[in-house]
């Protein structure tokens, strides 16, 4: 453990470049008692383009007959380390760091780990054991592999590319043609680099000029034809009521020619039985109810007549004509208001002076006509012989000479 100790200061100051009095070789009292195997970590490589790659902050777990933790910063090309003969396990510890050489320095790219981790490795005596790491970077495939454990970087150098929504938008030159990101022709159809537009309802609503053209929201043309820069009309109910000026043509409502047959700007008219009965001068003419023309005709302001039996015994002037029932002469032909006659056989009969004329019954001339009072004749066998002067001549039954020549008077 003391030697471990040891063995990872001096790694530490080595990859520093910082000179001490250390060597890694030397193996501890366990190892001199066994068969060693030598470990050596290169962490930098070259691709057949000439590209190169380093790993760095890479902190490397080694465990089997012994243990070890070995860290890369980068700045060291190579570890060494001395192991006993034996199987172990590599395992790369998560935040390592992919970087590519970029003429002025190491850039870092972005990168995934595709290969088993931890490795399996064996260690033989004196022998050299070879493990190896797969990265991808963007297009690029990266073998960090070992001689003696070996770990080296190896390159498949494809060609690199800035054509991706990624690529374009880390900050970086990731095809190394001097243009980064959106500078780069090859991102222009990428979302990141895409031109923002003026062209969807929010982007016209939102008080900004999106597409740097100096025109925000509505002002840009690009946003005509969108809802929330759709002219704006005042020709609908809602619009014509809200006590707004909605289409900004400094009239407001009904006062709008377009809100004028709108129901709720449409004019109050005074045509209709209720406005006609109502007691409000609902059309605003100074006319109300009946007094205005236009109700002339709905059954509330009909002309009233007298000319009914009902009417004409209601005690009411039903035509406002100042004469009141049968004292009106509309009335005069109803039932209930034509004079009395006595003219009827039954009238002529009753013992009343029926027309009050001063005349009861057959002494009114107006009873001559009927039965009851039709002059008698005195000239019927019943007549002759009732005992009664019938024909009112002073001669009664076969003294009358109208009963002469009757077979009861020759006997």
């Amino acid at each position: 453990m003391r030697h471990l100790r040891q063995l990872f200061v001096c790694s530490v100051l080595a990859i520093a470049a910082i000179p001490v009095g250390c060597t890694a070789d030397a193996p501890d009292e366990a190892e001199q008692e066994s068969d060693v195997g030598s470990l050596s970590l290169a962490l930098v490589g070259s691709s057949s383009s000439g590209a190169t790659y380093r790993l760095s902050h890479a902190w490397f777990d080694i465990y089997g007959p012994t243990a070890r933790t070995i860290y890369g910063g980068g700045d060291a090309p190579v570890l060494t380390e001395v192991l006993p003969v034996g199987g172990y396990n590599v395992l790369l510890q998560p935040g390592w760091v992919l970087e590519r050489w970029t003429g002025g320095g190491y850039q870092p790219v972005s990168a995934s780990l595709t290969s088993a981790n931890p490795v399996g490795v064996f260690i033989g005596e004196g022998t050299t054991t070879t493990v190896a790491f797969q990265f991808r970077a963007d297009s690029d495939v990266i073998s960090v592999g070992h001689g003696r454990i070996d770990i080296v970087i190896g390159v498949d150098d494809t060609p690199l590319y800035e054509n991706t929504d990624v690529a374009c938008s880390n900050g970086y030159d990731d095809d190394l043609d001097g243009r980064a990101d959106c500078a780069d022709p090859d991102c222009q159809g990428q979302p990141f680099c895409a031109p923002v537009g003026e062209d969807t309802d929010w982007e016209c609503s939102n008080g900004w000029d999106d597409d740097g053209d100096g025109l925000p929201d509505c002002a840009d043309p690009d946003c005509q034809g969108y809802p929330y820069c759709s002219p704006v009309y005042e020709n609908t109910d809602v619009a014509c009521s809200n006590g707004y000026d909605d289409d900004g043509d400094g009239l407001a409502d009904c006062s709008d020619p377009e809100c004028q047959w709108q129901p709720y700007c449409v004019p109050v008219g005074e045509d209709t039985d209720w406005e006609c009965s109502n007691g409000w001068d609902d059309d605003g003419d100074g006319l109300p109810d009946c007094s205005d023309p236009d109700c002339q005709g709905y059954p509330y302001c009909s002309p009233v007549y007298e000319n009914t039996d009902v009417a004409c015994t209601n005690g009411y002037d039903d035509d406002g004509d100042g004469l009141a029932d049968c004292s009106d002469p509309d009335c005069q032909w109803q039932p209930y208001c034509a004079p009395v006659r006595e003219d009827t056989d039954w009238t002529c009969s009753n013992g009343a002076d029926d027309d009050g004329d001063g005349f009861a019954d057959c002494a009114d001339a107006d009873c001559q006509s009927q039965p009851y009072c039709a002059p008698g004749l005195e000239n019927t066998d019943w007549a002759c012989s009732n005992g009664y002067d019938d024909d009112a001549d002073g001669l009664a039954d076969c003294s009358d000479p109208d009963c002469q020549g009757l077979f009861i008077c020759a006997i």
